[in-house]
């Protein structure tokens, strides 16, 4: 097995043959690095020999047809060396000490109900703060996203913080409460909340992604009362749709202080009341791999996230 630890302390290695890994394995081929370095290819794969060379390890194989393919080594050596000129950027801006001045790229993830609430307004903030930072963001599910962070492929997700590996750190950045998505015309509506039992016998439309959906079964559940499903549904903006046309109604876990103006879309979002008096919350997390020390421009992103959504629960 490959010692990482040996990338650390060799002598001979230089920051230049990582950097030209990194890119030629983002890259796919040496040709496109090449391109994005503004380099010629052979001073690319002389300098991953080199590194192939310093570690004792073939990192990729090169097909002409199928461009780049890095071994288990390789993938092994990604993962270490961005983690490497990570460092090395924070070491070269360390004195610098803003956020101002933070530059290079981030690319954050999100589980896709959070993205329409929470991606525009932290694309905004971030950039206010960190404007010299290049931010890329990929939405999915919640396993594409963990699975996504382990790969090396984002920065940071945001999650909803259940069901989160043990390899993910995470850190709560907000609070999402259980909400009953009505029709606008529904008798309801003009209630300040509304309880699991007042909608009992009303068909309801499941939004089915975990961990989202075994919390919502599971509302139901601890009241004792058995939910009525008509529809299942993998997107919130369907799920909002077929409740706007009558064909249900909807429990979903919304940050109400971010959300957008449901009266628009001939819905309306109230809190959920639980028999105990209570509100129903899952937590909102920023999470990352274990095995890394958050970036400066990922722990930026981090913080503007907290500050962000604590002045909208103030404005709330």
């Amino acid at each position: 097995m490959l010692d990482v630890m040996s990338l650390v302390s060799h002598p001979q290695l230089t920051l230049r043959q990582l950097w030209h890994f990194v890119v030629a394995a983002e890259a796919g081929t040496m040709a496109e690095a090449a391109r994005r370095l503004h380099l010629a290819p052979s001073a690319i794969s002389m300098s991953i020999a080199e590194l192939e060379r310093i570690v004792g390890a073939e990192l990729a194989v090169k097909r002409r047809a199928k461009g780049l393919t890095l071994t288990a080594s390789g993938k092994t050596v990604l993962l270490q060396a961005r983690e490497l000129l990570d460092r090395a950027h924070d070491l070269q801006t360390m004195g610098q000490g803003t956020r101002a001045e933070l530059a290079g790229p981030l690319t954050v993830g999100c589980f896709m109900p959070l993205g329409p609430v929470i991606i525009p307004p932290m694309l905004s903030a971030f950039a206010e703060q960190c404007p010299k930072v290049e931010v890329d963001f990929l939405e999915g599910f919640h396993q594409e996203m963990q699975d996504a962070l382990l790969d090396g492929s984002i920065d940071v997700a945001f999650l909803y913080g259940a069901e989160i590996s043990p390899a993910l750190r995470s850190a709560t950045v907000a609070m999402a409460e259980a909400q009953i998505l009505l029709p606008s015309g529904h008798p309801l509506a003009g209630k300040s909340s509304v309880s699991l039992r007042e909608i009992a016998q009303e068909p309801l439309v499941l939004f089915e992604s975990e961990p989202i959906t075994q919390r919502i079964l599971g509302l139901y559940q601890g009241s004792g009362l058995e939910p009525l499903i008509r529809h299942r549904s993998r997107s919130y903006a369907t799920v909002r749709s077929l409740v706007s046309t009558g064909r249900g109604v909807a429990v979903l876990f919304q940050q109400p202080a971010l959300e957008a103006p449901y009266e628009e879309l001939n819905v309306v979002l109230k809190p959920l009341k639980l028999d105990d008096g209570n509100i129903a919350v899952v937590p909102v997390s920023v999470a990352w791999p274990h095995t890394s020390r958050l970036n400066s421009r990922a722990q930026a992103w981090v913080e503007v996230a907290a500050e962000l959504f604590e002045n909208a629960g103030r404005r709330g």
